[in-house]
């Protein structure tokens, strides 16, 4: 994960284990944490009680102040998936990551 600006807006650019790229504004809706200071982590669902396994290609970035959890493909909370941050096109274009709104 890498902080950045995007103009005057603060963002998170963040490249997941299979190379993906994403693009977050980098404040928590909750009380403005730097998500850019959070984990990274792996998505998890159930398959049956007590059974979690992970979703490929599903990550979500947690809050470092109180836990708020955000879906990277998203933006949005987990507990409410209508809370949204803001949303980035991030790409990797001749070595250099570019974002753009």
């Amino acid at each position: 994960m890498r902080a950045g600006k995007l103009g005057p807006i603060a963002i998170v650019v963040i490249r997941t284990e299979d190379g993906r790229l994403y693009g977050l504004v980098d404040r928590c809706l909750h009380m403005g944490g730097q998500l850019s200071k959070g984990k990274l982590y792996a998505a998890h669902g159930a398959d049956g009680c007590g059974r979690y396994v992970e979703q490929e290609g599903r990550f979500i970035v947690k809050c470092p102040w109180h836990g708020y959890e955000y879906d990277l493909r998203t933006g949005a909370t987990l507990f409410d998936a209508d809370l949204k941050l803001r949303t980035f096109n991030v790409r990797d274009e001749d070595g250099q990551v570019v974002a753009e709104s």
